[in-house]
């Protein structure tokens, strides 16, 4: 008898646990229309990488013909570990991986790529105020309808995570946007992802209230996460995001709905 290794017990589990968690969901069910008859869906994340953990979802929505995906990104990416393996300057990894975001943006058709130019673990120490008006100037601006950020622990604790949902939250009390979802995890998951950083953020996590199948997604998600070649082949987080691509669920919660 085939001996399965640990990592393959755990993704045995993690399927079993899948399936019996949370009901599935769509994140679009009963949203309406702009007056351009589109939906607007703007993702609100850190860095480059990020928008990955709700890449089989936002796959998924594009072919709606009504809909319109944003992909804005809060930071340059600039400080990653990736930078010391490259033996790189934070400036030149920088530029290649907005460059790796417009490339994974090509994979979900997305509409446009908001780039602002905050450090790499700069996110904390940012004027929070400033920060949160430039996202809801990107909501006004993009009309969205929907905003997708991370949930209050961030999944991983990074502060720039917790940061990026705060302040996401925040701007979209004060939009005309009609939905925030927070990317997260059911526990058994959430535990295996926030012990692997190094990253200790103090907030709370919140469970998923929804799930989306995207087994038909799984490929093109693994091909636009593998965009981020510097990240996929250089940083921890390649070691992290390799067991959620062989997952066939991303999991929701909704936030507010006005």
């Amino acid at each position: 008898m085939k001996r399965v290794g640990s990592f393959g017990v755990i993704l045995l589990l993690a399927a079993a646990a899948a399936r019996a968690a949370a009901p599935t969901g769509d994140l679009l069910e009963g949203v309406a229309p702009g007056p351009d008859g589109m939906i607007d869906v703007l993702t609100v994340f850190p860095h480059q990488d990020d928008e990955s953990s709700a890449g089989g979802t936002l796959l998924g929505i594009k072919d709606d013909p009504r809909v319109r995906i944003h992909l804005a990104c809060l930071t340059l990416g600039d400080r990653s570990d990736a930078r010391f393996f490259l033996g790189i300057k934070g400036e030149y990894l920088g530029r290649i991986r907005s460059g790796e975001l417009v490339s994974a943006a090509a994979v979900y058709e997305a509409k446009e790529v908001i780039q602002l130019d905050y450090h790499d673990q700069g996110l904390k120490a940012a004027d929070r105020e400033d920060l949160i008006n430039k996202i809801a100037g990107i909501i006004a601006r993009t009309g969205a309808e929907v905003v997708i950020t991370f949930d209050p622990s961030g999944l991983t604790r990074h502060p720039d995570h917790v940061t990026c949902s705060a302040a996401a939250t925040q701007a979209f009390s004060r939009s005309g946007a009609h939905r925030l979802y927070y990317v997260t995890q059911p526990w058994w998951l959430f535990l295996q992802t926030s012990t692997i950083t190094p990253f200790h953020e103090k907030a709370p996590h919140v469970p998923p209230t929804f799930k989306v199948k995207i087994r038909k997604q799984l490929t093109l998600k693994r091909l636009a996460f593998y965009e981020h070649a510097s990240q996929k082949h250089f940083s921890l987080v390649g070691v992290i995001m390799e067991k959620d691509l062989l997952i066939p669920y991303e999991w929701f919660a909704l936030a507010v709905e006005k």
